[in-house]
């Protein structure tokens, strides 16, 4: 009867570690943190881009200008939301996923994109670590 209450506290710790699954929360976070941070950088870059591009803004024709900021402004802003989409430990994949289909398309509806390859990258990888999160949380 002494080992009862041991006995009982093992069997529920096994469950306990087994139900949460430890080792796929310790990838669903490193995931979802390397994401964060990639959108971030995605964000910031295309914040950067939509004032001061490496094309030189004063140089886009005026019937540009406006495509370019909106370009841009969609990309940095949905950028934004997937970030924050994955800051926390319930993503919330109601708006990351359209958020990241919104942003490609910006970028792939962009008249020069050509001219942003670095830009390209950095998109490509975020896009990677979206992809990634989304094995390692279980979508």
């Amino acid at each position: 009867m002494e080992g009862l209450p041991i006995r009982v506290l093992l069997l529920c710790l096994a469950g306990l570690a087994s139900a949460t699954g430890c080792k796929n929360d310790e990838a669903c976070v490193k995931a979802r943190n390397a994401a964060s941070d990639a959108w971030k950088t995605v964000t910031e870059t295309a914040g950067k881009n939509k004032v001061a591009p490496n094309i030189g803004i004063d140089e886009l024709p005026a019937d540009k200008k406006a495509p370019h900021v909106n370009a841009w402004s969609t990309i940095e802003k949905q950028a934004d939301m997937i970030s924050s989409s994955f800051a926390y430990e319930k993503i919330t994949w109601n708006t990351a996923n359209p958020a990241q289909q919104k942003a490609n398309a910006a970028f792939d509806g962009y008249f020069a994109k050509e001219k942003f390859k670095t830009f390209d990258m950095q998109l490509k990888d975020a896009n990677d670590k979206f992809k990634a999160t989304a094995t390692a949380c279980g979508d």
